[in-house]
């Protein structure tokens, strides 16, 4: 197995929605709670770190054994410090040789979908030619911009949506790239890219409290669809020192 560690960032303040990480989701008291629950399914707790300035949030880490990274204030107030300190501030703290950086505010990526990514990047990043992994949505819409459209022939010539090129929304959902990148470079997406297809519930980004409300609404489909369970048999076992076969069930 290779060496990855996933990380958790959440702050107190948000300029948008009040205690955001807080709001509760699913059979969880928070969306905190409810990420940690998902992803200790998927990967050693210990390799999960929790990162906050803030001490009540941190405590939850406790609840599922998963690790704490106390995060210096000045990376967490609004604007403050430049995303890319917030990443590499944090990143820097933390003993492993790869990073997946995980978002408590797309709480509807499913667990597998974890897996898949984290194998894929095994694959097509440390065995292949991409220097990173993001989670993405294709899009086959049609967008303007300026006054004019951008992806189609918006005349008598109209595109119909089958033959509109390939566009993809980044999610929000996950990150993934080598510790050293991610500090040479202050930032978490390479230029090589792999583009790890998620699901349209994986894309729902909790921004504004209209997203929290379409987000909890569509908790049904993600609980109907039982999402919250993985295959036994793509389960990886982090304890071993190579990237092991599935687990025998």
């Amino acid at each position: 197995m290779y060496d990855l560690a996933v990380v958790v960032p959440v702050r107190k303040g948000s300029s948008r929605i009040a205690n955001k990480s807080m709001l509760p989701f699913g059979d969880a008291a928070s969306l905190i709670e409810w990420k940690l629950s998902q992803l200790v399914t998927v990967i050693d707790p210990a390799r999960i770190y929790l990162s906050s300035e803030d001490d009540e949030f941190l405590a939850l880490a406790d609840r599922f054994g998963v690790s704490r990274h106390k995060r210096a204030m000045r990376l967490a107030l609004d604007h403050v410090a430049p995303f890319r300190d917030v990443i590499t501030g944090i990143v820097r703290d933390i003993p492993h040789e790869h990073i997946a950086w995980s978002t408590v505010v797309c709480p509807l990526m499913a667990p597998q979908e974890y897996l898949n990514a984290f194998r894929h990047y095994h694959e097509q990043v440390i065995l292949g030619e991409h220097d990173s992994l993001v989670g993405v949505n294709l899009l086959k819409e049609y967008f303007w911009a300026e006054g004019r459209s951008l992806n189609y022939r918006a005349t008598r010539d109209h595109t119909i949506s089958q033959e509109l090129p390939d566009w993809f929304k980044v999610t929000n959902s996950i990150y993934m790239c080598a510790k050293r990148e991610i500090l040479r470079r202050e930032y978490f997406i390479g230029d090589k890219p792999v583009m790890e297809p998620l699901s349209k519930l994986a894309g729902v980004d909790i921004d504004y409290i209209e997203d929290y409300r379409i987000a909890r609404a569509l908790h049904a489909v993600y609980a109907e669809d039982g999402l919250h369970a993985v295959d036994p048999a793509t389960l990886i076992d982090w304890s071993r020192d190579a990237f092991p076969l599935p687990i025998a069930v």
